[in-house]
C-alpha cells in the first residue's frame, strides 16, 4: 500500500541513497530543493527499499508524480496501482536525462511536453569563478568599479555569522516581499529551518560585506560529486552589483571540487532569465511533462 508523507529535515540521509546519481544535473534530485517548495506543490514522498517518488499539486488541481529514482519499472508500477485506486491520472515530471530515455523506450503511453519556464540553468564553475573571456566583459567591470567604490570582504557562512546572515536574509524579505508571496515565504522558513538544524545537511554558504554591513548572501548544497545546486541568493537594493560578486566570489572560493553549478530555474520570469542567460549557461537543461495517453 502506497502511502505518501510530508518531507521533514531528518529524511535528507534516507534520500541520499536516491539522490547522489552522478550522471543527473536537475534540481529535483537535491533535498534542499524538495524541503523548499513542499508547501507550495504539497511535495510528499513514497520511498522503500527499491525506490523513490513524489507527489506534487499540478496547476489543473490535480497531481502529477515524479519519475520514480531507483527501481523505475517497480516505482511505476506502483504509481499506476495507486492512481487506479484513486481514480486519477498517472502524469509525470522530469527532466532529460539517462532516466527519461530510458522510462520512453519502456512506456510508450505519455506525451512529453516541454515546460521552458522550469528549465535549469547549468554553468561550468570555473567560468563562473573566473569570468574570463569577452562574453563577461560587463560583468568584470561592474565588480571592478564596485570594488574602487566600496571596502567590501568576503566571508564562509558559519556559526558566528550565521544570525547576521538570518537577519539580513529576513530584512531582504521584509523590503522585497509581497506579504502573499508563497514561494518567497516558503524560501524564508526553509532557510531559518535549514540554517537552525543539526541533522547532519550537507550545505555552504557566505556572505559580502560593505564596511562592516551585510549586502549579499548565498547559500546551496550539492546535487551529487560534480554539481552544486544554488538555492539561495539575495542583494541589497543599493549594491546591486554584490550579485554578480557574491556568484563570482562563491564559486571561486567554496566550490572547487565542482565541476557544474545549477542555478535552477527562471520560473517564466523575465528579467530573471535574462539575468540567467547573460552568465551564459553551459547547459539549459529541459523538463518535462509526461502527459499519460492511455495504454
Amino acid at each position: 500500500m502506497v502511502e505518501f508523507k510530508t518531507p521533514v529535515l531528518t529524511d535528507y540521509k534516507k534520500f541520499a541513497q536516491f539522490f547522489f546519481d552522478e550522471g543527473e544535473f536537475s534540481c529535483e534530485m537535491n533535498f534542499i530543493s524538495i524541503y523548499i517548495w513542499k508547501t507550495i506543490y504539497e511535495n510528499k514522498f513514497y520511498m522503500d527499499d527499491k525506490t523513490l517518488f513524489f507527489k506534487s499539486s499540478s496547476e489543473d488541481g490535480g497531481y502529477v508524480f515524479s519519475l520514480p529514482y531507483g527501481d523505475l519499472d517497480y516505482g511505476m508500477n506502483l504509481i499506476f496501482e495507486y492512481c487506479k485506486s484513486k481514480g486519477i491520472t498517472p502524469n509525470i515530471w522530469t527532466s532529460q536525462g539517462k532516466r527519461l530515455e530510458t522510462f520512453l523506450k519502456k512506456y510508450n503511453c505519455y506525451e512529453v511536453i516541454p515546460e521552458r519556464d522550469n528549465f535549469d540553468y547549468i554553468y561550468k564553475r570555473e567560468a563562473l569563478a573566473t569570468l574570463q573571456g569577452k562574453k563577461y566583459h560587463s560583468k568584470r567591470n561592474h565588480i571592478s568599479a564596485f570594488s574602487k567604490k566600496y571596502n567590501w570582504t568576503y566571508e564562509t557562512l558559519n556559526s558566528n555569522n550565521k544570525q547576521e546572515f538570518l537577519d539580513f536574509s529576513e530584512k531582504w524579505y521584509f523590503d522585497k516581499a509581497d506579504p502573499f508571496d508563497e514561494g518567497l515565504a516558503a524560501e524564508q522558513k526553509a532557510l531559518k529551518e535549514i540554517l537552525a538544524s543539526n541533522v547532519g545537511i550537507d550545505y555552504k554558504g557566505a556572505l559580502i560585506r560593505v564596511d562592516d554591513n551585510v549586502v549579499a548572501v548565498t547559500l546551496g548544497s550539492p546535487i551529487n560529486s560534480k554539481v552544486f545546486n544554488i538555492h539561495f541568493e539575495k542583494a541589497d537594493a543599493n549594491f546591486l552589483t554584490a550579485y554578480a560578486l557574491i556568484n563570482r566570489e562563491f564559486a571561486a572560493r567554496e566550490l572547487g571540487e565542482y565541476e557544474y553549478i545549477n542555478r535552477e530555474d527562471d520560473l517564466g520570469i523575465e528579467g530573471l532569465r535574462k539575468a540567467k542567460l547573460s552568465y551564459k549557461p553551459e547547459i539549459l537543461l529541459e523538463k518535462y511533462s509526461l502527459m499519460y495517453r492511455g495504454e
